[in-house]
């Protein structure tokens, strides 16, 4: 079982995946800073280690999201990516919302060399880290 290196958050949104020609309209079930799980209405002929490019409209009359991506996982009408570079500002687009979906300040500015503070160092609500253990016996 592999561990994931960067949290995942509910986010919906819709976008495109283009994959050899051929454009899906998938939705975004769940994102992070690495990667996405999207689905579809139709079958995404797509296999694990395929290059792509999704585009993610975050939000509605902004400029979509545009990540270069390799299909990680991928069964029927749903795939996992994992990103492999962004277009433009997307990289930092996608961390600020990532930041405010999570409720954590801003990071200082790497020149900065500050420690993160204790807050981002915080387990997620969903995490089972957050959960206190359960009393012997209960």
């Amino acid at each position: 079982m592999t561990h994931r290196r960067f949290h995942r958050i509910r986010f919906t949104a819709l976008g495109d995946l283009h994959h050899q020609g051929i454009s899906y309209r998938v939705q975004l079930e769940n994102l992070s800073q690495g990667g996405a799980l999207v689905g579809s209405d139709e079958c995404l002929m797509v296999l694990p280690g395929d290059d792509c490019v999704l585009s993610i409209q975050l939000a509605e009359g902004e400029e979509p999201l545009v990540a270069s991506a390799q299909v990680v996982h991928s069964f029927f009408s749903m795939a996992g990516v994992r990103f492999l570079g962004f277009e433009k500002d997307g990289e930092r687009r996608l961390i600020e919302l990532l930041q405010a979906s999570a409720g954590l300040p801003e990071p200082p500015a790497p020149e900065q060399g500050v420690s993160p503070p204790a807050a981002w160092k915080t387990p997620f609500p969903d995490s089972p880290a957050a959960f206190p253990a359960c009393p012997e016996g209960a």
